[in-house]
């Protein structure tokens, strides 16, 4: 079998490196995430170290098991670990061109070293003993286990410029080899965790500092791919002005024609995986392309171009789609002649500003939505008319968004191009002054791609210069913007910031130092915690029958069940009870119920949970239940305080207070709360009609059961994870105080504007579970747990729940 080390040679048989040896390097933002999840784990793992925890006793306990079957293997497996890492180095030491991966894995390991030192000595390990660990191929046991980190950084280092099979089977390598260390006895399961966080964190950084190759393919390999498809071709040279994740080419066949190559190579990296599903998170009506094959995304291309052209849309002619011998994707369509971004001003005459705009009115009228409308996609072709290329993101049968989108982003483009007066002009002729007021909402840099951004920035003109220019032209007030992001970079550095200095604040409060908090964290019960987590999900199944209750409307529990999983993951940039509004009525609209009962539905939803809320404080409070019984505790022990102290509570009030006199005091605030109140009577004036037919749920019984009935199966439900994370430490309460303090501190932090609540509801909860008799650490304990499992890891489901709306056009 002949095996090709230089892909600049030929195709090969068998492929080891995944790009040329001077392909560019990138930073890609997969080490980013990288990075931050081996910085997550070892903190987490830091809590529990050195160990030996539950699980490392499990997992012993397994492998001693196995002893008598695998026993003799684990040292072959542990020695194969060391050689494999070593055949990666000679692998680059000895083909052309690669000595600056050496360099790499260097710099990976010694950082790799360098965190196992650090991370073993606050885990209480000597310096000694993790040297120790390098040569050693058992006991003693050793947190962190030098040897696996520093193999791990140098395979994980080396997996960008590996051809995919190699890379899967370095991951497999070194999976293995962690097994086999355990058990060795050289390390543990934390030890063995640690080992390959600190490697992945340190091939995170070396590559974040010297770049690393995407894995495209080279003009070599693509001529071979070309040929696997019937279309054969003498050349192949980088398309002009164009970049992206993906390999661009333009290739000159036997007949002297050009034709435009996009690949999607086998061993590609996946950034373009990462932005697409950041873009899902962060924007509005974006979808991720995750667990799309390479062949599926050319067919997609393909199919929409098709469509498009089918539809009057002018298009580049589609000449080939499918997949080479070697499993990488090609799409091939006829060459433009240029596309806009390498027009000259003096080139774009108003009768091709018509065509375009023309083009892009089009396609939104067949039900298609562009989605990435940028100069690279608007292009010229041979005979001098306007295309439209790059269908890789585009959506069919979208909604009223997309298109509007698709319209602003051509709008800057045009303007970028020639002018704000002409691109204006060029607007009211195709869609009109009434279009262009409904584009209006999105021009913002959110419904921009990255390169259309920069240009912006670099025109003699802002987007607010452009929009007050489009106002004028429309002869309409200024329209507010549309909502396009979730979440910005900017919100989740405020909210990890925040949940830092919340969770301080709360310690501090209570009475009790994070060493203590730690401690109790470490010895907690993780099978009731597991347990916890279980059934936190269960509390959205009671929500959904709530709302089908609050609803006239038919529909179905699986969408209404998405409805609530859904609402879990934007809680995190909106306060609790807007957020379950704004989706709501969203979600309503899509089943025809005009606005104003969609919001009348989702309030009737939020003030049978308020009402639920309050009776329950009312009964447990009135009725001899075992309520609030023991003292406030601010104190420092970790026994409960006999003697009362109002600290936490006069806190508590001193915030409340202070909050609104700073929001009287700065004029801002000030002018916004004020400005809200005649738009809040003028939108529940002009509701109110449609709300009464809403309220006509109020009596019929069986909806009216339905709504209470689900809302007081998810208090007790929240109660009942509330129980399970203060059994996991070892303290237990009454159901009905639980009850008390869940229900109490949900009302609270759901009318405060924040964000989840966040910082009021921790801090509630601390106090209440203090006022039972909890042990202060135990208290802040269970209020952190209980928020992981009840808020900060529901939206990884929420998430999935979202895209499962957007999927089926629930949202």
């Amino acid at each position: 079998m002949a095996v090709s080390t230089d892909w600049s040679r030929d195709g090969g048989l068998v492929r080891i490196w995944s790009s040329a040896a001077d392909a560019p390097r990138l930073r890609r933002p997969t080490d980013v995430i990288l990075l931050v999840a081996s910085v997550v784990a070892l903190g987490l793992l830091a809590l529990a170290a050195p160990g030996p925890t539950g699980a490392d006793d499990a997992v012993d306990t397994v492998l001693a098991r196995l002893e008598p079957l695998f026993g003799w293997l684990w040292s072959i497996v542990y020695a194969v670990l060391t050689l494999w890492a070593v055949g990666v180095v000679l692998l680059a030491a000895l083909s052309r061109g690669r000595r600056r991966l050496l360099l790499d894995q260097t710099t990976a390991a010694a950082l790799a070293f360098g965190a196992a030192l650090t991370a073993g000595a606050l885990a209480g390990t000597d310096a000694f003993t993790i040297v120790q660990g390098l040569v050693s191929s058992g006991p003693p046991v050793v947190y962190v286990a030098t040897r696996v980190a520093m193999v791990a950084a140098v395979v994980v280092t080396a997996s960008p410029h590996l051809a995919r099979p190699w890379r899967y089977a370095s991951r497999v390598v070194l999976g293995l080899g962690a097994v086999a260390a355990i058990g060795l006895g050289a390390t543990n399961l934390i030890g063995a965790s640690a080992a390959i966080a600190v490697g992945i964190g340190a091939a995170a950084v070396t590559h974040l500092v010297l770049g690393s190759p995407q894995g495209r393919l080279t003009d070599a390999q693509v001529l071979v791919a070309l040929a696997d498809l019937g279309v054969p071709a003498t050349l192949v040279t980088a398309a002009p002005g164009r970049v992206g994740a993906d390999n661009l080419l333009v290739a000159r066949t036997d007949h002297g024609t050009n034709l435009l190559v996009k690949v999607y190579g086998r061993d590609a990296w996946d950034s373009q995986v990462v932005g697409s599903l950041w873009a899902a998170l962060t924007r509005r009506g974006e979808r991720a392309h995750v667990w799309g094959t390479r062949r599926s995304r050319v067919e997609h291309e393909a199919l929409v171009t098709v469509l498009a052209a089918q539809a009057g849309v002018p298009t580049l002619d589609v000449v080939a789609v499918g997949v080479a011998d070697q499993g990488d994707a090609l799409l091939v369509t006829s060459a433009p002649h240029a596309s806009l971004s390498l027009l000259d001003t003096g080139a774009l005459g108003d009768g091709l500003l018509s065509d375009m705009w023309r083009a892009v009115v089009r396609l939104n009228d067949a039900g298609i939505a562009h989605g990435r409308i940028e100069s690279s996609s608007v292009v010229i072709r041979a005979d001098g008319s306007v295309a439209l290329a790059d269908f890789d993101g585009a959506t069919l049968a979208s909604d009223g968004g997309e298109p509007r989108a698709d319209q602003a982003r051509l709008l800057v483009l045009t303007a970028i191009a020639v002018g704000p007066d002409r691109a204006l002009s060029a607007a009211v002729e195709a869609i009109g002054p009434d279009g262009l007021a409904a584009v209006l909402p999105y021009v913002q840099p959110a419904a921009l791609g990255s390169g259309t951004r920069a240009e912006v920035r670099g025109a003699a003109w802002t987007l607010d210069e452009l929009r007050a220019a489009a106002v004028a032209v429309a002869g309409v007030d200024e329209p507010p913007l549309e909502r396009l992001r979730r979440v910005t970079p900017r919100s989740i550095g405020t909210l990890l910031v925040v949940g830092l200095l919340v969770y301080v604040v709360v310690t501090l409060l209570a009475g009790v130092d994070l060493a203590s908090v730690a401690a109790a964290l470490a010895s907690a019960d993780w099978p009731w915690l597991v347990a916890a987590l279980v059934l936190s999900p269960c509390i959205q199944t009671a929500l959904a029958g709530a709302t089908l209750g609050a609803a006239t409307a038919r529909l179905r529990y699986v969408p209404v069940l998405m409805l609530q999983y859904a609402i879990q993951f934007i809680s995190l940039v909106l306060p609790a009870t807007a957020a379950r509004l704004t989706l709501e009525v969203r979600f309503f609209q899509k089943f025809g119920i005009p606005a104003a009962t969609a919001l009348a539905f989702g309030l009737i939803d939020s003030v049978s949970g308020f009402v639920v809320q309050v009776a329950l404080i009312l009964l447990i409070l009135v009725s001899g239940l075992p309520g609030f019984t023991s003292a406030v505790s601010s104190g420092s022990s970790t026994a409960a305080s006999d003697s009362s102290s109002p600290a936490l509570i006069v806190t508590l009030v001193v915030l409340t207070v202070i909050g609104v006199v700073v929001t009287l005091a700065v004029p801002r605030l000030r002018h916004s709360l004020t400005a809200m109140v005649p738009r809040a009577r003028a939108a529940l004036v002009g509701q109110a009609r449609a709300a009464r037919a809403a309220l006509g749920v109020l009596r019929r019984p069986a909806k009216v059961s339905a709504m209470l009935g689900g809302n007081l199966g998810a208090q007790l439900l929240q109660a009942g994870v509330l129980a399970l994370c203060l059994h996991a430490f070892g303290q237990t309460a009454s159901f009905s105080q639980l009850v008390l303090v869940n229900t109490a501190v949900a009302l609270f932090s759901g009318l405060m504007p924040v964000p989840g609540g966040m910082g009021v509801a921790e801090l509630g909860l601390t106090v209440g579970l203090q006022a039972v008799g909890v042990p202060s650490d135990i208290a802040v304990s269970t209020a952190i747990t209980f928020r992981l499992v009840t808020f900060y890891l529901p939206p990884i489901w929420g998430a999935a729940a979202m895209r499962w709306l957007h999927r089926h056009d629930y949202a």
